[in-house]
């Protein structure tokens, strides 16, 4: 498959195009193989304070981040995240979404807001809309779509 962009300047140990943060093991395996599959270079980690202390080694060029993490929420994640390698686009996924604003998701830099279960040709092409906006620029992707009506995929 064609890779959608390419940074040669990680090691091979650190490369990482989409680091998946989520707790549950089976569907974070199943995103990160999804993602594989498309040409990524991707790492799962399982809790948002690992995702925190190791984000800065690897740097990804996006953050799929689980809202409903078991020690931090998804926008906590997500703000650190956002200071520790600010090249990073943030998604954030969750089956609730009881306050999250259109205000709450550009304060802290998440792009897009996926509904769970994640449909993998949704997230495809998001994650490829912001590889798009990347490879163009170099920087990472920040504001949602128009209307917050546009990020429930």
């Amino acid at each position: 498959m064609k890779k959608l962009f390419s940074f040669d300047d990680k090691s091979p140990a650190t490369a990482c195009d989409v680091l998946v943060i989520e707790d549950d093991p089976t569907q974070a395996e199943e995103l990160a193989s999804y993602l594989r599959r498309i040409g990524l270079r991707v790492q799962a980690i399982h809790s948002g304070s690992e995702a925190i202390h190791r984000v800065a080694e690897i740097r990804p060029w996006i953050a799929l981040i689980d809202y409903n993490l078991p020690d931090l929420d998804g926008v906590t994640v997500a703000e650190r995240v956002r200071r520790l390698s600010p090249g990073t686009s943030l998604l954030v996924m969750s089956g609730r979404i009881d306050w999250l604003s259109e205000l709450t998701l550009t304060k802290f830099g998440i792009c897009q807001f996926l509904n769970k279960p994640v449909d993998v040709r949704s997230l495809a092409r998001s994650v490829q809309r912001i590889a798009r906006v990347a490879a163009r620029t170099g920087l990472p992707v920040l504001s949602p779509p128009k209307g917050l009506g546009a990020l429930f995929g």
